[in-house]
């Protein structure tokens, strides 16, 4: 019987997050941490609360005026997040 080669950490919890289907997941939560360095410092102080659902980010705003700048930003927003993960993470962003 042959030995096998140890595994780095890194491969174990690659293959964990694989079978456990956790991939999806763990992506939305750091989307919501990258929050203030994808849309910046002010418009994270005036976001309420983050939320993920079926791909698409809820972003609750404090602001009306910020709310109207950043439909118009949305596709920008869409692609900081695509070129960060290195693929599409989320469909769409509603501001709220």
């Amino acid at each position: 019987m042959k030995k096998q080669e140890p595994l780095s950490i890194k491969e174990i919890i690659a293959q964990f997050i694989d079978v456990n289907d956790m991939g999806q997941k763990l992506d939305e939560t750091q989307l919501i941490r990258l929050w203030p360095k994808i849309a910046g410092e002010t418009v994270n102080a005036y976001t309420q609360s983050l939320q993920v659902r079926n791909r698409t980010l809820y972003v609750h705003l404090s602001s009306a005026v910020l709310r109207n700048e950043l439909m118009m930003l949305r596709n920008e927003l869409l692609r900081r997040y695509t070129e960060e993960f290195g693929h599409p993470v989320i469909d769409n962003i509603v501001f709220r």
